[in-house]
């Protein structure tokens, strides 16, 4: 197992240094949050507004998408089946994808306080859960996506909308109570409220809506995952066509 792990990590570590756009995703969150901070007049007491106007792009931009582009741009390249048919299990594979957009949001929840001047100390605990749960499941999400989409360009183009939503769902349900009402239901419920909500707990309704996607999702990407290993190449089937015209 170590070898194999060891294995992917490598195989990750090429793509993330060969793909220059991923690099782009995770750097733009945080110019967003340095012009937001001294373009706009929030004041001194708002760094927790400013936080949560960016750290939802965050999560989508550098976290999220940086995921289905590269599952898609392996699986484009044969290199998904080619691991999944070669001995690596799918949770060997899952960890090996959740690495590196772990490691970027550990970074995100320390930088994005320090830069935006936010004080978390009364909200720490909950804050750390929140945005590593929140994060869990918008990674899941778009493995799905980068499972289920046969190149970059479709993973990119199915992603679009999921990505707009993370990004900027918490900001609009604070202007429309339609949309307040759907992001309530979903996994970035518990991520709004902790922003906009005076007293928030990890016994809130939210909170366990927020696990539950979690638990869902894990389920369906292991069974993308295990799909994707079993299906037919479909290379096979203009051989089989080839055969039978002969035949005739």
């Amino acid at each position: 197992m170590f070898n194999r792990m060891k294995a992917l990590l490598w195989l990750r570590n090429q793509t993330i240094i060969a793909n220059k756009n991923l690099l782009v995703q995770v750097l733009m969150p945080y110019g967003l949050l340095i012009i937001y901070k001294n373009f706009m007049n929030l004041g001194k007491d708002k760094g927790l507004d400013l936080m949560f106007l960016c750290l939802s792009t965050a999560i989508a931009m550098s976290v999220g998408s940086t995921v289905s582009t590269i599952i898609a741009e392996e699986k484009e390249k044969k290199n998904l089946k080619t691991l999944l048919l070669s001995g690596v299990r799918p949770y060997e594979y899952l960890i090996s994808v959740l690495i590196h957009p772990v490691v970027i949001t550990v970074l995100n929840m320390v930088l994005f306080p320090i830069i935006a001047g936010a004080d978390l100390s009364k909200i720490y605990l909950e804050y750390t859960l929140v945005v590593i749960l929140t994060a869990m499941a918008v990674i899941l999400i778009n493995l799905c996506i980068g499972a289920f989409s046969s190149t970059q360009s479709k993973a990119q183009i199915n992603g679009l909308p999921v990505m707009l939503i993370i990004a900027m769902g918490p900001n609009l349900s604070q202007m429309n109570p339609d949309i307040a009402d759907f992001i309530k239901y979903t996994f970035l419920g518990a991520y709004t409220e902790l922003f906009t909500k005076a007293e928030f707990s990890l016994t809130s309704c939210s909170f366990q809506i927020l696990i539950a996607w979690i638990i869902c999702l894990f389920i369906l990407t292991s069974l993308s995952l295990k799909l994707h290993k079993h299906s037919k190449p479909r290379n096979k089937l203009p051989k089989e066509r080839a055969v039978n015209t002969e035949c005739v």
